[in-house]
């Protein structure tokens, strides 16, 4: 007899979706995604990013990835402004479809060598059921 048959959970999607609706209401303009556009310049609103970057696993019953969320904007203060928000809704808000958020880093800024924008990123981890 095998087990019932298990997937990993999009949990960056999740996080995604939840804050492109948070972010709309605080910070019109700026655009959410699972990546940077090509087409994104500096002059234009901040732009947030989210990545999974993998982790552990209570298989067959949760996924524990690190969530890394970017945001690249003009400036440094608006970078971290943009972030330091998306980390409060992120460790506040009850996420559909995400069980939890742990363990947040500390911002960290950095300046893209390709579009010259400045950065701020951190990572937490979620819990996020597998699905069947």
């Amino acid at each position: 007899m095998t087990r019932p048959l298990r997937f990993p959970a999009d949990a960056a999607g999740k996080v995604k979706d939840h804050l492109a609706a948070r972010l709309a209401a605080t910070d019109p303009g700026v655009t959410v995604a699972l990546n940077l556009p090509a087409t994104w310049t500096p002059d234009r609103p901040a732009h947030v990013a989210v990545f999974d970057d993998g982790g552990a696993a209570s298989w067959p019953v949760a996924t524990h990835p690190m969530i890394r969320v970017t945001v690249w904007a003009k400036g440094r203060s608006a970078a971290r402004a943009v972030a330091s928000r998306c980390m409060g809704f992120l460790l506040a808000d009850r996420i559909p479809g995400v069980a939890h958020t742990t363990e947040p880093s500390a911002l960290l800024d950095a300046r893209d060598g390709d579009n010259h924008a400045a950065m701020a990123s951190f990572l937490l981890r979620v819990t996020i059921r597998t699905t069947a």
